[in-house]
């Protein structure tokens, strides 16, 4: 198991643009000792809902890509499953596959010049994660956790009745500016966040908790939003008349708004989303059918009551 995951690692960190996934290669060979144990599997399921961070949207001031920018018109939903590891009472390593949905729209946010900017999206966010999970204190209620993993996202918007895929159409010159080619669907990610067990099963029960997890992200484009307004006339040439509905869609008076230069987005921040999510988990194994608190319980002949809890 612990090659595996320093696999893993090793394949995170010898990518050289993302050079600050190193840190994943020192985690395993620190918890060596640890994950040397035979571990304890469990089987999780999680679901809440989605937040979306990125250039569309935000708070009435500059924008951020931190919490305090969130519209909570724009929430969207979040549904996983995975499998944890875990080594010792406060140490696990798990694995996590989820499915959500992400949107973000400027006409949510009363600063006037995104607000004027008048666009929106929505993206379909399927990631798979490996993440170390650390419990401090002695209830071990309370866990801490981080990682990296891969996700795919498509930004889509509608334009009347009609759904249009936003990176088809090169809405910030993709396709025929030089050096500026199309994103690609995938990028890696680094969630992190704090979970608090509301019902700890132990090592033998099921469990059931709260977590908050922030995924960092290595794209700009998951709103299809990062740098500028290119030229309408070369725009419309290359990729379409559709292609300019999409990239001006602003009702602004301000003098050159989108004009080709002009800020469309920031391209100094990443997107990032979030989820916030109850998780239940459950051991497999031997332990498998123990109730919340890891109390068995056994039926009486004839009865489909349960003799104690």
């Amino acid at each position: 198991m612990f090659f595996t995951f320093c696999c893993v690692c090793c394949i995170f960190a010898t990518m050289g643009r993302y050079k600050n996934t190193s840190f994943l290669l020192l985690l395993g060979f620190l918890w060596t000792p640890v994950i040397a144990q035979r571990p304890k599997v469990y089987h999780y399921l999680n679901a809440g809902n989605a937040m979306f961070l990125g250039d569309l949207g935000g708070r009435p001031t500059i924008g951020t890509h931190g919490p305090q920018d969130l519209n909570l018109q724009t929430m969207r939903y979040s549904l996983g499953t995975g499998l944890k590891l875990a080594f010792t009472p406060g140490v696990a390593i798990k694995a996590n596959l989820t499915y959500a949905r992400v949107s973000g729209n400027d006409k949510f946010t009363e600063n006037p010049e995104r607000n004027q900017r008048n666009l929106s999206f929505f993206s379909p966010i399927v990631n798979t994660t490996l993440m170390l999970e650390f419990s401090p204190g002695e209830s071990k209620r309370l866990y801490m956790f981080v990682g990296a993993g891969f996700f795919y996202y498509e930004p889509k918007t509608r334009l009347g009745n009609t759904k249009y895929r936003l990176r088809d159409y090169g809405t910030e010159g993709q396709y025929f500016l030089p050096g500026k080619e199309p994103y690609r669907p995938t990028a890696l990610i680094f969630p992190f966040g704090l979970g608090y067990k509301i019902k700890d099963g132990g090592t033998r029960g099921a469990s059931l908790s709260i977590e908050y997890v922030m995924n960092k992200s290595t794209t700009d484009y998951i709103d299809d939003v990062s740098t500028n307004y290119v030229d309408k006339t070369t725009l419309a040439n290359r990729n379409g008349a559709v292609a300019v509905q999409l990239m001006d869609r602003s009702f602004s008076t301000i003098p050159g708004f989108s004009e080709p230069g002009a800020i469309r987005g920031d391209p100094r921040d990443m997107d990032n989303f979030s989820f916030l999510q109850f998780v239940y988990s459950a051991p497999l194994g031997k332990a498998r059918g123990a109730g919340f608190g890891g109390k068995k319980y056994r039926r009486r002949p004839n009865t489909r009551c349960p003799d104690r809890f």
